[in-house]
């Protein structure tokens, strides 16, 4: 039987990054409805291959198929004419316009001399959510909804495209147990109704509540399709992670909740953490950081670990629990307030977030350093700011023509050391450190993580959250776990192993 959708070799690369290796695999049938879950640890592939799906992106080679013929599909408009919906897991609506205008936005349906069919378009969003089983009105505000019935706008507006592959990305992240049911029972009856569904999603349980197959990806890979029947989470799991899974977590002590066993002479703590929560981020999470240590954290997409950062370098205001850092109370109500307690932090997004592109790299090294920059009268001290970046071009590599090249003009794994160069002038105690090697070559991977290790070894204590799961295994003396906004286990030593922290995570 022709499958509805058939990937035959696809592959796409981004600068330093193969996405996508040779992927070859199909999905549902023309002439039903199925419901199929693309799974993988985080960079596996799953959005790259559904950007190519949605024509977000078109591959480096290879051929997509809808139906046996091969298709291309060149942007996301040509993606609705084909019949394939997207309900993103960050959602896209306008929350100060109606359901009905949202569901019909950009293709109001018009009468003679230009007026807008409201009664048409507002019936048809009627008949919409009364197939999805929904109890919305179509004249409501987007604002005044919950999240899981914001969500059901999204599939409505997919479907009055004539939608007949849905892809759903994470659609439970921010739901909870009832809401996910109810949008588990849409789901069937769309499945019902003919319609095709890629679920992607971390979660073991909703998967095989859910899906009828699931296919994993593995480091732009697949790894094989299988009916829910044949498959069990321990297997799917030990595909995700690239080995068989054993009885036990790696061959070491066996895993400690939490905080990891108290301070002794040996560890020293200088980072305590206790029931720390953030609403709708993480809960009750509890761990120490000790001294001239690398702790790494792990997560899945949605489970907190970003946010844990940001709350503690104080760019979050409602938060509770106790920090105490270097033996006293801290609250951390403002960046400014977590520098000066000896913190900082290189962010995940480095464009947005971490250098300023439009400013030179002696100007970027040296932002955050008020030794540098309030001289006498507020005058710069363009000396001492020379200094400043000689010191750190030699002590991390920095490579630039000269001091005045902008910093925008770099390579990727060169900001990131301006951004590591700018926080060490301000000579922190303890680093946080996101995504650390996120868009940069193999070879500056390497450069960062010996940076890194560097300074831990010189009396830094340093936590870096990665999504690579490599990283996490072979750069880490401890590793935290973290799975929907909580903190469900700590590895050390033998137990730092990708099985063990991929089990823990799904």
């Amino acid at each position: 039987m022709t499958p509805l959708i058939e990937f035959r070799d696809l592959g796409k690369s981004f600068p330093g990054v193969q996405a996508l290796k040779g992927v070859s695999f199909s999905i549902g049938y023309p002439d039903r409805g199925d419901v199929h879950a693309l799974v993988g640890e985080n960079g596996a592939g799953k959005s790259t291959l559904m950007n190519i799906l949605d024509g977000e992106y078109a591959p480096d080679g290879g051929k997509l198929l809808l139906e046996g013929k091969e298709t291309r599909i060149p942007n996301p408009h040509a993606a609705r004419r084909l019949g394939i919906g997207v309900v993103y897991q960050e959602l896209r609506l306008c929350p100060n316009l109606t359901v009905t205008e949202n569901i019909f936005l950009g293709r109001e349906r018009e009468a003679g001399g230009g007026k807008v069919r409201w009664g048409l378009m507002r019936n048809a969003s009627a008949a919409l959510l009364h197939r999805l089983g929904s109890p919305v009105s179509p004249d409501s505000l987007v604002r005044t909804l919950t999240v899981a019935n914001q969500q059901v706008v999204e599939i409505a507006r997919a479907l009055s495209l004539n939608t007949r592959i849905l892809i759903m990305d994470e659609p439970t992240s921010a739901l909870s147990l009832k809401e996910s049911e109810a949008l588990f029972k849409t789901i069937r009856e769309l499945r019902a109704g003919g319609v095709t569904i890629i679920y992607i999603s971390h979660r073991m349980e909703e998967i095989f509540a859910i899906a009828d197959r699931i296919s994993v990806l593995r480091d732009g890979a697949y790894h094989g399709t299988f009916d829910r029947e044949e498959a069990t989470p321990d297997r799917i799991v030990s595909l995700i992670a690239g080995r068989e899974l054993t009885s036990e977590l790696g061959s070491g002590r066996k895993a400690q909740i939490c905080v990891c066993g108290p301070a002794t002479a040996e560890k020293k703590a200088v980072l305590s953490v206790r029931n720390l929560s953030r609403p709708g981020c993480f809960e009750e999470v509890s761990f120490d950081l000790y001294e001239r240590e690398i702790l790494g954290i792990y997560g899945l997409q949605g489970a907190g670990r970003t946010e844990l950062l940001e709350t503690l370098f104080g760019l979050a205001s409602k938060w509770t629990g106790e920090v105490t850092a270097f033996g006293r109370p801290i609250r951390n109500a403002n960046a400014a307030e977590a520098i000066r307690n000896g913190f900082a932090m290189v962010p995940e997004n480095r464009r947005d977030s971490g250098i300023f592109p439009r400013m030179t790299i002696l100007e970027n090294v040296n932002s955050a350093n008020p030794k540098t920059m309030s001289g006498a009268f507020g005058v710069l001290r363009r000396n001492k700011m020379r200094e400043v970046f000689k010191d750190s071009q030699r002590s991390l590599s920095i490579k630039t023509s000269s001091e005045r090249q902008l910093v925008r003009n770099l390579s990727g794994g060169n900001q990131q050391k301006v951004v590591i160069a700018r926080w060490l002038a301000a000579g922190p105690r303890i680093l946080l450190v996101d995504e650390p090697t996120r868009g940069i070559d193999v070879g500056a991977k390497s450069e960062i993580f010996s940076i890194i290790k560097n300074l831990r070894d010189q009396g830094l204590s340093v936590i870096i959250v990665s999504s690579e799961l490599a990283e996490i295994v072979s750069e880490s003396d401890r590793v935290l776990v973290m799975r929907h906004g909580k903190l469900v286990t700590c590895l050390e030593d033998g137990d730092i192993c990708r099985e063990g922290i991929m089990r823990h995570a799904l």
